[in-house]
């Protein structure tokens, strides 16, 4: 992790990294989602809650499925996100060696009209949601992997966020909550596919309805956390049938003493 990322990533609460996948990567990722769309349902529009600034006609296309499972080449392309040389740089950095997969992969996809969600993150007390520095070092909760698989353009919506949210101290109002009121520090990130988005859970953050036409929303999402909590339920065991040792240490249930690690590897 760069001088420069631990830098906007501590300040903002987020990463935006263009080009980690390659042309050919996010091509091998959409071409499994082609192959795949009877999996892809989407789901009822209610993550807009009572907004109207994010009120749609359709709710967000979710995989029925475990993308890491599927047969080989089509996880192919999803388990490379998971062990990433880019997000082990990060993740080993600001969660700390041994982090472990909390939940994921998640597909978002959205077409011309679909709601945004409301924006939400650690506004309330949540232990598995912070964001430290201590002794020289950045220390969070629950952070996130978003893959980009296509392009976002600025005005088509997507994911937005409130940066450097990740440290206030109150919580905001419904309206700022619905997109309703202080607009202009809701920032909507633009970035081509193949880009990673690494955020904090504790930031502020949700979804503008999508505008792009002709263009659907395609978003991996892998949510991680330090080695010795949960968020959500844990895997008992890698669901993988044929998994890597990075794969099998990522797996690995909550706990501190004797866990698996993943070494920096060159990019």
């Amino acid at each position: 992790m760069t001088d420069d990322e631990k830098f906007l990533f501590d300040l903002n609460g987020y990463l935006c990294i263009e080009n980690v996948l390659t042309g050919d990567e996010v091509a091998a990722a959409n071409a499994t989602l082609d192959k795949h769309d009877h999996l892809i349902e989407k789901i009822e529009p209610i993550l807009s809650g009572n907004s109207q600034a994010l009120k749609g006609q359709t709710g967000r296309g979710s995989f029925k499925g475990n993308l890491l499972t599927l047969e080989h080449p089509w996880c192919d392309p999803f388990r490379l996100m998971l062990t990433h040389p880019k997000i082990v740089d990060i993740f080993n950095e600001v969660l700390d060696e041994g982090f472990r997969l909390d939940h994921g992969p998640g597909l978002i996809t959205a077409d011309h009209t679909t709601e945004g969600h409301q924006l939400h993150g650690a506004m309330t007390f949540d232990e598995s949601e912070y964001h430290h520095f201590t002794h020289g070092q950045i220390r969070c909760g629950l952070c996130v992997a978003a893959w980009i698989l296509t392009d976002v353009h600025d005005g088509d919506g997507g994911f937005c966020c409130i940066p450097a949210s990740h440290k206030l101290n109150y919580k905001p109002s419904m309206e700022v909550i619905n997109c309703q009121a202080h607009t202009d520090l809701v920032k909507q990130i633009v970035c081509p596919a193949g880009s990673l988005v690494i955020f904090n859970e504790a930031m502020v953050h949700g979804a503008l309805p999508w505008q792009a036409r002709g263009r659907q929303r395609r978003a991996v999402l892998f949510k991680y956390g330090p080695g010795f909590i949960a968020w959500a339920g844990p895997s008992h065991e890698c669901p993988i049938p044929d998994p890597t040792e990075d794969e099998l240490a990522i797996f690995q249930m909550p706990h501190r003493r004797g866990r698996k690690t993943i070494p920096p590897r060159a990019d």
